[in-house]
């Protein structure tokens, strides 16, 4: 169900500019935009650039106008209710479609521009605690029951299935949707080729417990988050030289993970910044060359849980605890 034209609160988060900058400025100020009741889990840019989506554990996804000037704009034009639980995540399949994931351990595909749920998959048997999609319309997600599922929007059972001993906290999916990578509990981080459903690759991670997993543009490096709070990557690539190691390098400066959040890693559009939601309220930002932390953003009032780049511009979205989805140039 949409409920279209939500008026919900827009404020603003006034940014520092040196008077020497010289890249071109879209917002002199963050944009803060209000409306979920409760924590805000996951938040995604439209594939146009155009809208924003994010969804929380008031069990509603709202979809929003990418914040402009315009005096006459509605930032939160439309909520989608139908999930029966906290929507975990989400991600865009199209302009105008939605697959998202939930506690109420079903996926769903939605169409944006009237809210109509146009399929709900069943499968799961506990918490669905991410989902991927490519432009071509397929799906994965994984959960706490340790499965690995592929989708397929016409269908309401998964496709495939592949099944894990321990839960699963975070998935990503290749362009071409030939591989997909998981992690979780089991601190070994693992691809499966998806034509086969066979395992393709693992890794140890550095730690026991991974939070995040995302590819690189390039698809040459996964990015991965710790739940002690710790950043590195891997090599991604399907296969390496024997002897030589996938592990990548270590970001260092994010705090630890004392709440034990979900929070998100990802890599910028242009592979030039690895990006963390933190959980010391703040979005840390490095550079993926020097390995130095170029950026600390902050406004958000609890612990951040996730981030996406804007596909075509210098923007980022955040999604925090505090309900609140901030929008800026960085």
């Amino acid at each position: 169900m949409l409920t279209s034209l939500i008026r919900s609160p827009m404020s603003l988060v006034p940014r520092p500019v040196s008077g020497d900058e010289k890249r071109s400025i879209l917002y002199d100020e963050a944009v803060v935009l209000s409306g979920h009741e409760g924590a805000a889990l996951c938040v995604k840019f439209s594939p146009d650039g155009q809208n924003i989506a994010s969804a929380g554990l008031d069990r509603t996804i709202r979809l929003w106008n990418l914040p402009t000037d315009a005096k006459d704009e509605v930032p939160n034009y439309g909520v989608i209710e139908g999930h029966k639980g906290a929507v975990t995540c989400l991600d865009w399949l199209a302009q105008s479609k939605i697959f998202t994931g939930s506690a109420d351990s079903t996926v769903a595909f939605w169409d944006a521009e009237t809210g109509q749920r146009v399929r709900t998959g069943k499968g799961h048997e506990l918490t669905i605690n991410d989902c991927s999609s490519n432009v071509d319309g397929t799906c994965i997600s994984v959960g706490d029951d340790g499965s690995l599922r592929i989708w397929d929007e016409r269908e309401k059972h998964p496709t495939a299935t592949i099944e894990t001993p321990y839960p699963i906290l975070a998935c990503d999916l290749s362009h071409d949707a030939k591989f997909a990578y998981i992690a979780g509990i089991d601190p070994t981080i693992r691809a499966y080729d998806l034509r086969t459903g066979k395992e393709a690759w693992s890794c140890a991670g550095y730690t026991e417990t991974a939070t995040s997993v995302a590819l690189s543009t390039d698809e040459s490096m996964l990015v991965l988050r710790g739940m002690d709070g710790s950043v590195y990557t891997l090599n991604a690539k399907s296969s390496v030289p024997e002897g030589v190691s996938r592990h990548g390098q270590v970001y260092d400066g994010a705090p630890g993970g004392a709440q034990m959040l979900l929070s998100r890693a990802k890599f910028s559009k242009d592979d030039v910044y690895i990006c963390l939601a933190s959980e010391d309220q703040l979005v840390t930002m490095w550079s993926t060359s020097s390995r130095r932390m170029v950026s600390k953003l902050d406004g958000h009032a609890a612990a951040v849980l996730d981030i996406d780049f804007h596909p075509s511009s210098n923007v980022l979205a955040s999604c925090a605890l505090d309900g609140a989805i901030i929008v800026r140039e960085f």
